[in-house]
Formats: structure tokens, C-alpha cells, sequence
């Protein structure tokens, strides 16, 4: 009787540490963000993934790193069953452009837009963005959104039909 008293009593505590854990979770609930909460190396910038409605059409917005970042290009996640995907990006501030690149079609890695070189986007600058997107990318249906990486804020997302949303923000990851 006592051992099964000691094994109730394991497993109910383990459940109330799963729960608190569950709890302190960021943003999302995933074991994911948390593991990236506690690595502060990361080396992208990434929304993660959002969902329908979508359409292609232009995104103006911000993008403000919370920690330091050396990108190399943009990935755009996909709504499942399209070729979502982005066709433009630029990224520019008070200084001028920093990054800009075309897509180059639908290759072998046409998720991807690799810029020219690396660039850093400095922690806790504000950068104003352009992405073109095309096809079906996922979309965040938000005016700002927090990451685990920093802010990502529409000013206006234009879709192919004309239509004007301020808050449309196409899911991306700035990579390195």
C-alpha cells in the first residue's frame, strides 16, 4: 500500500510540473519555443507557422530584432498543397537598403531568396520591410506580432485583388 501511495504521489507531482512548464511556455505552447527561449544564439528570425485565409500580395511593414541576427535570405512557409512562396524582399532603414533580393522562380529551393551577402540587423532596430509574396504563402492575421526573435508589424498587406488589410503578416524565417 505504501508504494502505491509513493507512485501516486510521483505521478501527480510530475503532472503539476508538466503543467507549470505547459503554463510558462512563450507565446505558442510549444517545446520549441521554450528550447529557443533558452538558446539566445539564434541565427534567424523566424514568425513560425500561421494559417488561412491567404493570397499573394505585397506586405509593408517592420521588423525589429530582439537580439542581434546575420541573415543570408528568406524562407516563406507554404499553406499546405501550394507553392506559396515569396517573390521580392527588401529591407531597409534610415541608413538605406540592407538587404534586397528577387526570387529566381520555381527551382530546386524555391521557398528560398538568398541575398547577395550576409547582412546583420542590430537587436532593438527598427527596419522597415517589403515582401512580395506569391501563390498561397501562410499568414499570420495580426497587425503586430511578437516572436521569440522580436516584433514583426503590417503597415498594409495588398493582396493581387486590390484588397487592403493592416492585419496581414506573411509567415517568414530570415535565415543565415
Amino acid at each position: 500500500m505504501k508504494k502505491k501511495i509513493i507512485c501516486f504521489l510521483v505521478i501527480i507531482v510530475t503532472l503539476l510540473m508538466i503543467a507549470v512548464l505547459v503554463t510558462a511556455l512563450p507565446y505558442n505552447n510549444t517545446l520549441t519555443s521554450f528550447f529557443k527561449l533558452v538558446d539566445s544564439n539564434t541565427t534567424y528570425f523566424d514568425t513560425e507557422h500561421g494559417e488561412y485565409p491567404s493570397i499573394a500580395g505585397i506586405f509593408n511593414g517592420t521588423i525589429k530584432p530582439s537580439h542581434e541576427i546575420q541573415i543570408s535570405g528568406i524562407y516563406t512557409y507554404p499553406c499546405i498543397g501550394t507553392g506559396g512562396h515569396s517573390k521580392y524582399i527588401k529591407i531597409w532603414n534610415e541608413t538605406g537598403i540592407v538587404a534586397e533580393a528577387n526570387w529566381s522562380g520555381y527551382q530546386s529551393d524555391w521557398h528560398n531568396i538568398t541575398f547577395n551577402k550576409p547582412v546583420t540587423l542590430l537587436a532593438n532596430k527598427t527596419y522597415n520591410c517589403t515582401i512580395r509574396t506569391g501563390s498561397y504563402p501562410q499568414i499570420r492575421h495580426t497587425k503586430a506580432l511578437r516572436t521569440l526573435d522580436g516584433w514583426l508589424n503590417c503597415s498594409s498587406y495588398i493582396d493581387v485583388n486590390g484588397n487592403i488589410y493592416s492585419d496581414w503578416i506573411p509567415c517568414i524565417k530570415l535565415w543565415n
